[in-house]
């Protein structure tokens, strides 16, 4: 089992690790008050991005992960120590290491959604759990290297991992370089990006306010949730939900960092991308559209939806933008910077689109994204009305009701901010007045994205649930800019905005609480008892060969079936994973649901004549794994089987080697 300490120990690595690469890069490309925030995202981005084509070459082992973090590490303590960047003025102020300081805090929540919480009556777990399967992922590149292949279906071609891994390619480093677990090193990277990202933010808020307070005030808005446990307490759950629509994947920075902490990363490297954008435009130098280009790369790479679909849209007007503004003189060089770190970022993430392409046009049917708007309203409602009423309905109940604490806050100040930007007498200098107005520009592009866009590989519409992050991000940025500029007293705006977020705040403690204290269920003892299993597998069965075990096994773990025991613990790729993992196959949709069928008749001991045999065939299963709960335990097709032999059995399972 992942251990919290270990975790944490990881985690504090990481940042330190990140924030030295990064410092100076972030002081040769942002204001000195700024550039100590940026440095462990920007840092994380800028290594990641170049040492994932470095490792196709070299190989990915824990000499080469030590010989490759040691080295830009070394640059920068030299160009730290040369540039005395330690001298003079304080960095940062000491409200900003407050809220570092809790900002801290909600990163290790974040960090409890992934561990298990370990108890005389079993091991539970938490919800955010069934996307950290992933996990699998990690452990699959810190053992058999880069490119990855695919730990979750066997005989497929291509046999590379299609997805976007750098996030969990971070980790499995992290995995080599400190000898820790996959699951250690997910909830390591987890919490390193949680603190990373509101240290972004919290240095951008800072920056464009001019004022300290700004900080507090972003941790106070990215610890709130969703308005529901208020309204379900007032109007129960039922009406809400024919209103607000049901609870998706659409939440605020707690939620989605919970769950999904690679495109929360992928969404922050989008802000840096255009504070890029906007450096570039303003001083055009060679520094500055290499970090363009790695930052785009990252995000490309972290997360298809947010940084291959919502950041080009999002990009496209600030780019515009800033070449009308360029003086003419630099027009051109501006134009040529924009393009070279456009052309290097495709060339860098070129295998990753090519990989997704290929899958996309095996798997046939419709394309990978579709425009029609987001649809929330009861059918009843809908029908009575008119479908049209959930296009206002999106932006009038829907976001009000998910982004309660920041988004009319952050739409006020956004709008504040920019026309105090074009006053006559105005706050802000030239360089935060063209930064707000290109994030200014950002974030509709974002949330329209999040409206009108859908992913359609899976059942869930994870597009339209991530590319709604950059704006949600930047609305906080403008909500905490708004706050600090606020004198508190008993005039409306100041109590509606404190009473919003104060709404928001039962939603936050829910989801913390829910990170930490798990989901206990009727599988949690037996859950515990799971570690000597998978070890025994191991050591039968060599590092790259595949292993077939009941997709059900465990499945109650998590809020959706998946086959949880064997993502986290198994440590070998699986010849079949279960329907959780489809959207990892290449395979056509009758295809898979023909060996879903089967792999559910073998597992439950009613297994045909020939699927034994089809299903080492089909799915390359190199080793076959029986426990008490299956129904293959007491009519057991491998037994009788002339393909497999029994490598290993006890009374808690049996292990069958494939016969060469």
């Amino acid at each position: 089992m992942a251990s919290l300490w270990t975790s944490l120990i990881a985690a504090g690595l990481a940042a330190v690790i990140y924030a030295v690469i990064g410092l100076p890069l972030a002081l040769r490309v942002a204001p000195r008050p700024m550039a100590l925030m940026l440095a462990p995202m920007l840092g994380w981005a800028v290594h990641s991005a170049l040492a994932l084509p470095l490792f196709f070459a070299i190989g990915l082992t824990r000499s080469t992960a030590i010989l490759v973090f040691a080295v830009p590490l070394l640059a920068a303590i030299v160009l730290l120590a040369k540039d005395r960047v330690w001298r003079g003025e304080a960095m940062i102020s000491r409200v900003t290491w407050l809220a570092l300081t809790v900002a801290a805090c909600l990163a290790f929540v974040l960090m409890t959604a992934v561990l298990p919480k370990i108890s005389a009556d079993g091991v539970t777990l938490a919800g955010p759990i069934f996307d950290h399967s992933k996990i699998a992922m990690i452990d699959e590149m810190a053992r058999l290297g880069v490119p990855p292949g695919n730990p979750f279906s066997g005989g497929e071609e291509p046999a590379r991992l299609s997805y976007y891994y750098l996030w969990h390619f971070s980790a499995a480093e992290l995995s080599l370089l400190l000898n820790i677990s996959g699951w250690e090193a997910d909830a390591a990277l987890s919490f390193f990006t949680g603190f990373a990202s509101l240290a972004v933010i919290i240095g951008l808020a800072v920056w464009l306010s001019g004022r300290a307070t700004s900080a507090l005030w972003v941790v106070a808005l990215a610890a709130t949730g969703s308005l529901r446990p208020v309204l379900n307490a007032l109007f129960g759950a039922d009406a809400v939900d024919r209103i607000a629509g049901y609870p998706s994947g659409l939440g605020g920075w707690l939620f989605q960092a919970s769950w999904a902490p690679q495109h929360a990363a992928s969404a922050v490297i989008a802000l840096l991308s255009l504070l890029l954008l906007v450096q570039l435009a303003r001083r055009p130098h060679v520094l500055a559209a290499i970090l363009l280009a790695l930052t785009m790369a990252a995000g490309f790479e972290s997360s298809t939806w947010v940084g291959g679909v919502a950041f080009p849209l999002m990009a496209l007007p600030v780019a515009l933008y800033l070449l009308a503004r360029a003086a003419p003189p630099l027009r051109l060089r501006v134009l040529i910077g924009f393009a070279a770190a456009a052309l290097l970022a495709l060339l860098l993430i070129a295998p990753f689109v090519y990989d997704q392409m290929q899958m996309a046009a095996l798997r046939g049917g419709e394309a990978p994204i579709a425009i029609r708007p987001t649809l929330f309203l009861d059918d009843a409602i809908a029908g009575r009305f008119g479908e049209w009423l959930n296009w206002p309905a999106f932006w009038l109940i829907y976001l009000p009701v998910e982004l309660p604490a920041f988004y009319m806050t952050g739409l006020v100040a956004l709008v504040v901010i920019v026309k105090d930007s074009r006053a006559k007498v105005r706050t802000l200098d030239d360089e935060r007045r063209t930064l707000a107005i290109a994030f200014a520009l950002t974030i509709p592009v974002s949330l329209v994205a999040s409206w009108l866009l859908v992913s359609t590989l899976g059942d869930n519409n994870d597009l339209g649930w991530r590319a709604v992050l950059p704006g949600l991000l930047l609305l906080i940025v403008f909500a905490a800019a708004g706050l600090s500029r606020l004198r508190f007293g008993l005039s409306p705006v100041p109590v509606a905005a404190v009473a919003l977020i104060l709404l928001a705040v039962p939603g936050g403690v829910s989801i913390a609480l829910r990170n930490m204290t798990g989901t206990p269920g009727i599988d949690d003892r037996a859950f515990a008892q799971t570690p000597p299993l998978w070890q025994a597998v191991r050591r039968v069965t060599p590092a790259a060969e595949r292993i077939a075990n009941n997709p059900s096994h465990m499945e109650k773990m998590t809020p959706w079936a998946a086959n949880i025991s064997w993502a986290l613990l198994a440590n070998r790729r699986s010849c079949y994973a279960g329907p959780a993992f489809r959207p990892f196959s290449a395979r056509p949709t009758e295809v898979q649901d023909e060996i879903d069928a089967r792999f559910n008749r073998v597992f439950a001991g009613e297994a045909k004549p020939g699927d034994v045999e089809a299903l080492a065939a089909q799915t390359k299963c190199d080793t076959a794994v029986v426990t008490p709960a299956d129904g293959a335990w007491s009519n057991d097709p491998f037994a009788a089987s002339a393909l497999y032999r029994l490598a290993d059995g006890t009374a808690a399972w049996r292990i069958y080697r494939k016969i060469n």
